[in-house]
């Protein structure tokens, strides 16, 4: 797997913000690079590259655009803001497939993602990082870290997209189909009963944090990635168990492991 260093910049001469992405591997204008350069993808944020002494720098303009990381560091996420970031996220996996590009080479991280009046760009990485399923998944996590938890549909949403991508084989856009059925299910009845979704409001007041949640991942000598648990997500897990859904199982699980998780699947 490549090491990835990155350092933000200023570029002052022309007024426009860009992040550096050094690799440790001699640069190859190669297909990818071409494509990139001459072809204006949805989604895909402008880049060059260079090489020198046998390493690789890659530079993307980022246009005035946020990265995730940043915003996020105050701001909450609702169900409208995931539902969003996933559409245009499963537009520029096609975009880039439709392109003959590698979807692998699309960078899933807050730090790489950047987001302007709505819109979301993405970093595309012309050397295969890591499995877009797995990185797909990782940000699920930050949706769960980031979540207001007043909105009871975003986190239904959330927890349902951090556990069915847990699986082998995925397809994203069957599990929002699947969101969205189950969310029908909740709506208020016509004698006016009252739904989950309107009458919910989570209160965290009586919970408390210990310790900040911690989760690695060992590589097994099979490949098989084991995500192991170290401490759950506090209070959201608690939550969690006071409310129950369908297929995708039981809420006070938030974690499970990945034994047998591949990097095979479908978005």
């Amino acid at each position: 797997m490549v090491q990835i260093e990155t350092e933000m910049r200023f570029e002052k001469d022309w007024n426009k913000p860009y992040i550096y992405i050094d690799i440790p591997a001699p640069y190859e204008e190669n297909y990818q690079m071409r494509m990139l350069k001459h072809n204006k993808m949805k989604g895909i944020i402008k880049v060059s590259g260079s090489g020198r002494e046998g390493e690789s720098r890659y530079t993307y303009y980022t246009e005035g655009g946020i990265s995730l990381e940043k915003k996020y560091q105050k701001a909450v996420l609702d169900k409208r803001t995931i539902e969003s970031f996933v559409t245009q996220f499963t537009d520029v996996v096609e975009e880039v497939r439709n392109h003959m590009l590698d979807p692998d080479c699309i960078l899933i991280g807050p730090e790489y993602i950047f987001e302007k009046e709505g819109k979301y760009r993405f970093c595309y990485l012309p050397v295969s990082h890591r499995s877009l399923y797995r990185s797909f998944h990782e940000m699920t996590e930050f949706f769960l870290q980031k979540l207001d938890y007043r909105d009871t549909e975003g986190i239904f949403l959330a927890h349902m997209l951090h556990r069915a991508t847990l699986q082998e084989s995925y397809n994203i856009k069957e599990i929002m189909e699947e969101y969205h059925r189950e969310e029908k299910n909740r709506e208020p009845k016509k004698d006016g009963e009252e739904s989950l979704t309107e009458g919910t409001v989570f209160s965290l007041e009586e919970d408390t944090i210990s310790g900040t949640e911690e989760t690695s991942y060992h590589i097994r000598s099979d490949n098989t990635a084991i995500m192991e648990e170290k401490k759950r997500y506090g209070p959201l897990k608690r939550m969690m168990g006071r409310i129950r859904t369908g297929r995708w199982g039981d809420w006070d699980d938030l974690i499970t492991e990945m034994d047998g998780q591949e990097e095979g699947g479908h978005l």
